[in-house]
This record gives structure tokens, sequence and C-alpha cells, in this order.
């Protein structure tokens, strides 16, 4: 009988130890993965601001994806009221979308399959005089599907992005 419970406590503990084991490497693929799509992200909005505001901002994001789940690459941006004069009006959701869209063909970006875009603009407001930008890289399935459930919750509510 000793022995039977020595071997169902042993047991357990070489479970607990694999389980940790498994999701310390699971959460560290999945950080390198964010952080790759979290840079060229970054250099894709970077990059259009650029032309917006014919300057470089050097905007990094906050991450926004531990809200939505893991493997969700979704990124804000947010701008200085003050510095959006520099813009000329000229930056709006819709010409946001073009310059990524236009980004991402020059630059052969990838994305997940099915998928009609690569960067999304997910959302767009102004708070504290800031505005704040969300996109999404759309370089996987988990990213396609929040997309997807952000244009029904949209769509439900009469909004579009």
């Amino acid at each position: 009988m000793t022995m039977v419970i020595f071997f169902i406590a042993a047991l357990a503990i070489v479970a607990i130890i694999y389980l940790a084991i498994h999701r310390v490497l699971i959460n560290r693929a999945t950080l390198i993965v964010r952080r790759q799509a979290e840079t060229l992200t970054n250099e894709a909005v970077n990059a259009v601001l650029t032309k917006f505001f014919h300057r470089s901002l050097n905007l990094q994001s906050q991450t926004v994806a531990d809200v939505w789940g893991r493997g969700v690459m979704a990124f804000e941006y947010v701008i200085e009221q003050s510095t959006l004069a520099e813009a000329d009006g000229q930056l709006t959701v819709q010409s946001m979308s073009q310059a990524l869209a236009d980004y991402a063909t020059a630059h052969q970006v990838a994305r997940v399959k099915g998928a009609k875009e690569t960067f999304r603009v997910t959302d767009w407001w102004t708070y504290e005089q800031r505005l704040h930008i969300d996109i999404a890289y759309l370089m996987n399935e988990a990213t396609r599907e929040y997309v997807d459930d952000l244009k029904k919750v949209a769509k439900s509510q009469g909004e579009r992005l």
C-alpha cells in the first residue's frame, strides 16, 4: 500500500514538473513571435507615419494582445494631439489603412492565408489630447479571428473601421 501511494505521488510530481516546463517553453515561444511581429509592425507604422508627418515619429507600440488572448498580434500607438497638426488633416483611418496596405505590398510582408489584408486598423480614438491607434498584424489565425470578431461587434453596433 505504501508503494502505491509513493508511486502516485511520484507520478503527480513528474506531471507537475512536465506541465511547468511545457508552459515556460510555450510562453517563451509566444513571446519571441510577438516581439518579431511587434518589431515589424513598428517599422511599418513608423514608415507610414513618416509620409504623413514628413519626419520620423519613432513610435513604439504597447501590446493589446494580453487583453484579447494568446497569439493575437495587436498593438497600440499613441500620437500627441499637438503633433497631429503636422499631418495637415491627412491622417485618417482610411488613409492609414491604405498606406499600411501599400507598405505591406511593397515590402512583401507575409500574412495568414485567408486574410484580405496584412495590417488592419482595429481601433482609432482620442483620449486626453492623444490619438490612440490600434493595429493588428494578421500573421496568424488567432489575429485573423480577433479581427473578424471585432468586425462582428462593430457591425452589431453600426460602426465601421
